[in-house]
């Protein structure tokens, strides 16, 4: 039995059930609206991590052989609007707290990434190497979607891609 991937599942299931109680956390501090809905969304993409990596040493405790594990890509996507809808959005002011759980959420983003692709490097096994890098894929497209948020809050007028007024008459 391989212990230190025990040992890395584990550190890795700990570590989605710390980032689904941040993001719930900042879902209940924001009053923005849009805020909320993406904190709640990313949450619930953490758990669903959790179930996989749940799954996956389950199968390894009972000596099972590992199989490919389909890493879904997320919920968040559908969460944001789409361009031509993104006039009739109703626009809430982001603040200075939600400023600061994006960076978090982002800092925590990076960290799982990075803990996913080493212990990717580590492991022989081609299906656990490859269920490594998945979930190092979607810590990327989640760290990216805190990074775009960020970036329209601090431009001023932004909040999830969608401009708080409008300079057209």
């Amino acid at each position: 039995m391989n212990f230190e991937l025990i040992g890395a599942l584990k550190t890795a299931f700990e570590a989605e059930k710390e980032g689904m109680r941040t993001y719930l956390q900042f879902a209940k501090q924001t009053e923005v609206a849009g805020g909320k809905d993406m904190f709640i969304q990313l949450a619930l993409d953490e758990v669903d991590h959790m179930e996989m990596i749940q799954s996956f040493m389950e199968k390894m405790l009972k000596g099972e052989t590992f199989t490919p594990v389909e890493v879904p890509a997320g919920r968040i996507s559908k969460l944001l609007p789409d361009l031509a809808d993104a006039s009739l959005q109703q626009i809430e002011k982001a603040s200075v707290g939600d400023e600061k759980a994006l960076k978090v959420g982002m800092e925590q983003e990076a960290k799982a990434r990075e803990f996913y692709l080493a212990e990717a490097e580590k492991v022989e096994d081609t299906v656990v190497k490859d269920f490594f890098l998945k979930l190092a894929d979607v810590e990327l497209k989640h760290y990216n979607i805190l990074q775009a948020e960020l970036t329209f809050i601090q431009q001023g007028g932004f909040w999830f891609d969608t401009q708080e007024f409008s300079l057209e008459m």
